[in-house]
């Protein structure tokens, strides 16, 4: 028999510290009053939440931002969140984008606004830059316009011509055949919408010119990212302010910085061409530095960014952007890391991931280039940080967790913290969100990004206020990236999800993932053909096909690819052990250490495969190219079918031979100091039993994460497991000497062989919370289908049950609409948030009694009502199907 322990050997699962509860950014519309800040603060607390980030929203006067009343709300904020041992990070501005302090940062410092280069390529003897454009900023309305730029619009200034390229018209062989071009150009008039030029030189026939042409934006509240005495001003302006207030607060309870997408703006023109496909940041600095960098003239450099300039494009364009990258990462995350440091807080936060939502590496942000940004080299960003932070998009499988938890690993850390912010389907308006948010919704998807590499989930936000009808996204609270979950109706069952999933988090924690293919990082490939080329699709590719067949993986770079230890047939990058190297559509890569490690492992028995890309390299820093190492390379996408075939390649590592079904659960499996962790997950609306075959005996116990205890199953070499719809097991396998021959798990489910049901389909009333009165209703539908389709909220339905015996009793609701609690004459049975909703009524003896079934709807009816995002629809709300009535025995 099983032997249930009532404490769990491991204190951090009993009771899961902080850094695994869910955290989430605290949206302020307004600044708090004291009691406002001190009943919701009590409230996230209580419904598990262990780390709050203060975030003002564009609902907010800006004025009011960084004011002595604001700076006193936060600090009162701060006492309260210590004194119920609430966790505080500092988010770092006004709205998003790290830098700008609400406008405060450049206020009075001209020369900190954002600088762009753009360029017009022509044979003429005059030409312009103009009809500048964000559309990435202004499809977001004119409500962010006004906020990211003084005016309401980008306007430009300080026309400067840096540099001018003389190259063939058409396709080019080498890059000798362009040069500097040394005629006369010069500006002839400009305005804040446009630059005139004229070239007074001969360009020859067949040739043309492309002309470089940066300015600084009058206008934008967004800093230049590669100068550190922008970083400094929004310090001064924006950071110390908020510290200073906060003397003896550091660093408890406030012990973070957390940034969020620090990015100059993504601006297109008239006159653009070429491989890029955004204007260039811009400063005096990077400038010079190219010429080092690159071993080219600047207008070389500048010009392989638009246009191939014959073989050695690659090499200069990738070399361009990586200056690039390095100073903007130099200039802003180390001004902040060492500041961070000197106020002892953890430096943290996440840059702008163009494959949020997506597990393609630019399956998102398609109209925009990702180069200019800190948004491609994920690796090298996250040596600044002190904690790693990434973003995830609605609540669907994707790549951000892994690829956190890679670059984790890589700098010594492992796993991440994962925002989710959700944006509307129902709705071309991103911003109206997803009122129609499930907590079942919410937990499969925490769950998951748990299983992919995240420790601790950052909701995107709790909301001081819920706003008003006015369809008036960002400004309105309401339609602000939607649902501010406190403002559910369902929020109250909102810590069952916190206490399981953070004790999911804590019992993964200690255990080493056994990962078996690693993803080389195409870090060069993707600055050299830029965010349309083959390597994106393939990187999301090998992530589908490897997760649909529960084959774990992580990312790794080429630095730690080039010092890999290399043990028979595996491979050990950064601390993690591989069976196979993965090699997605590369074509360009930093130098010759990392390839010559693969062959090595390829000649010692590994596996080396690739997809698209090149039977050959072009290193950065070696003369001509490289032969690929792969010994299997795809032509194409890969397949289920090829992952299968490397499957079948790999040695026999960890605790599980085989399952019978291999892709039914999400599987998660890690070995710790004592044996092995292992957790599964019924993502579907069906039971499920999975059967599998270990590679000797183990001593089995389940941890429960909805309770925190453990329970002793025996020993075994086989294991049979079943489980409901969305249940989430977590095992813990340790050596045994004897083991029995097969052990069936998790839970008892009840035996209703014979056991029909009472449907109960008939007789019932339905009380809304705002109402005295019940009203009759039917329970094949929801209310929202019965002339309520505007309410939500939580109301009651109610009804006698009788009983001829004294019997145990149990109750199914098959269809529910999205949580529900359970009481039988008054006695409390249960809550649910999730399926299976089943109930325990307990023992019940014969007569008449009251079963009261309260549920709690989205509240996507009522606050999407009579606006243009409802999308056309109503939810469903309450009871969808009959309960049904079982007895269980005595």
């Amino acid at each position: 028999m099983p032997s249930r322990q009532e404490t769990s050997t491991d204190q951090s699962f009993q009771s899961p510290g902080s850094q695994f509860r869910p955290a989430a950014y605290w949206f302020w519309h307004s600044i708090p009053s004291g009691e406002v800040t001190r009943r919701q603060l009590a409230d996230f607390v209580a419904k598990g939440f262990g780390r709050i980030y203060i975030q003002a929203r564009l609902a907010m006067p800006r004025e009011d931002y960084l004011s002595e009343p604001f700076i006193a709300a936060y600090r009162d904020a701060v006492e309260v969140a210590r004194t119920l041992s609430l966790r505080i990070g500092i988010y770092d501005d006004y709205n998003w984008i790290s830098g700008q302090s609400a406008g405060r940062t450049v206020k009075g410092r001209d020369e900190l606004r954002e600088r762009h280069l753009f360029w017009c390529e022509t044979s003429r003897e005059a030409g312009e830059i103009s009809g500048i454009v964000t559309s990435w900023t202004s499809g977001m309305g004119k409500d962010i316009l006004d906020w990211q730029y003084d005016e309401g619009r980008p306007a430009w200034c300080d026309w400067t011509i840096e540099a001018v390229a003389l190259h063939p018209a058409g396709d080019m062989a080498l890059a000798d055949e362009a040069s500097p071009f040394s005629g006369p150009v010069e500006i002839t008039g400009s305005s804040d919408e446009h630059c005139a030029f004229r070239i007074s030189g001969d360009i020859p026939a067949g040739f043309k010119v492309t002309v470089f042409i940066s300015a600084r934006s009058r206008t934008s509240r967004i800093i230049n990212y590669l100068l550190p005495e922008a970083a400094e001003a929004f310090i001064t302006h924006g950071l110390e302010p908020l510290v200073s207030a906060l003397d003896g607060f550091l660093p408890y309870p406030v012990d973070q910085i957390f940034y969020d997408q620090p990015a100059a703006g993504f601006y297109s023109w008239g006159q653009k061409t070429g491989n890029l496909e955004n204007s260039l940041p811009f400063s005096a600095t990077f400038a010079r530095s190219l010429a080092g960098q690159t071993g080219q003239p600047l207008a070389i450099a500048l010009l392989s960014l638009v246009r191939d300039i014959g073989p050695e494009t690659p090499v200069i364009r990738a070399k361009t952007y990586g200056a690039l990258s390095q100073q903007m990462n130099d200039a802003f995350f180390g001004t902040l890391r060492t500041w961070a440091e000197k106020n002892q807080l953890l430096l943290t936060g996440h840059e702008i991931l163009p494959h949020v939502g997506s597990f393609d590496l630019n399956g998102t942000f398609k109209g925009i280039d990702p180069r200019i940004a800190p948004a491609v080299d994920f690796f090298g960003i996250d040596a600044y940080r002190h904690l790693t932070a990434a973003d995830a998009n609605n609540f669907i499988p994707q790549l951000s967790p892994k690829l956190a938890d890679s670059v984790a690993r890589a700098n010594g850390r492992s796993r991440c913290m994962l925002e989710t912010y959700a944006t509307s389907e129902r709705t071309p308006l991103r911003a109206a969100g997803q009122w129609e948010l499930t907590l079942e919704t919410l937990r499969t998807h925490l769950i998951r990004m748990h299983f992919l590499g995240m420790r601790q989930s950052i909701w995107h936000g709790l909301y001081m206020s819920d706003g008003t009808a006015e369809p008036r996204p960002f400004v309105n609270p309401r339609f602000d990236f939607a649902p501010g979950i406190n403002f559910e109706p369902w929020w109250p069952f909102h810590e069952l999800l916190a206490d399981e999933t953070a004790r999911l988090s804590a019992f993964i924690e200690p255990a080493r993932p056994l990962t078996r293919v690693a993803i080389f990082y195409p870090l060069h490939t993707a600055l050299a053909e830029g965010p349309r080329h083959e390597h994106a699709d393939h990187v999301g590719a090998w992530c589908r096909t490897l997760l649909e067949r529960r084959i774990d993986f992580l990312f790794v770079s080429e630095d730690a690819v080039a010092e890999a230890a290399i043990g028979g047939s595996l491979i050990t990058i950064s601390g993690q052990t591989f069976d196979a190297v993965i090699l997605p559509a590369v074509t360009t890569i930093g130098g010759l250490e990392a390839i010559h490690a693969l062959e090595r492992f390829a000649v010692a028995g590994g596996i080396v495969w690739s997809s698209g890309g090149s039977d050959h390299f072009v290193p950065l820093d070696g003369e001509g190219a490289i032969d690929n190492p792969s010994s299997k390379s795809l032509a194409r996408l890969p397949t289920s079918d090829d992952v299968e075939a490397l499957q079948s390649a790999f040695s026999q590592r960890g605790p599980v031979l085989r399952t019978d079904a291999e892709h039914r659960f999400w599987r998660w499996l890690g070995e710790d100091a004592a044996g092995w962790r292992l957790a599964l997950f019924n993502d579907s609306a069906e039971p499920a039993t999975d059967d599998f075959a270990l590679s000797s005996g183990f001593d089995i116990a389940l941890w429960d994460c909805a309770d925190g205890t453990e329970t002793q199953h025996g020993a075994s070499s086989r294991l049979s497991i079943r489980l409901e719809p969305y249940e989430l097991i977590c095992l813990r396998l340790s050596p045994a000497l004897t083991a029995a021959s097969r052990l069936a798990l998790p839970r008892s489910v009840p035996d209703r062989t014979g056991n029909e049901g009472i449907v109960l389909a008939d007789q019932w009333t339905l009380r809304f919370e705002d109402s005295p009165r019940p009203i009759d209703i039917r329970v094949d539908c929801g209310w929202d289908a019965q002339g309520f389709e505007t309410i939500s909220g939580t109301a009651t339905y109610s009804r006698m049950i009788t009983t001829s015996r004294v019997d145990r009793w149990l109750l199914e609701l098959p269809v529910v609409h999205t949580a529900a609690s359970v009481s039988v004459g008054g006695r409390p049975s249960g809550r649910r948030g999730w399926r299976p909703y089943r109930f325990d009524l307990g023992v019940l003896g014969p007569g008449n009694h009251l079963l009261e079934i309260s549920v709690s709807s989205t509240a996507a009816n009522a606050y999407y009502a009579d606006t243009p995002f409802k999308g056309g629809k109503d939810d469903p709300a309450g009871l969808g199907a009959p309960p049904i009535l079982f007895f269980s025995g005595r």
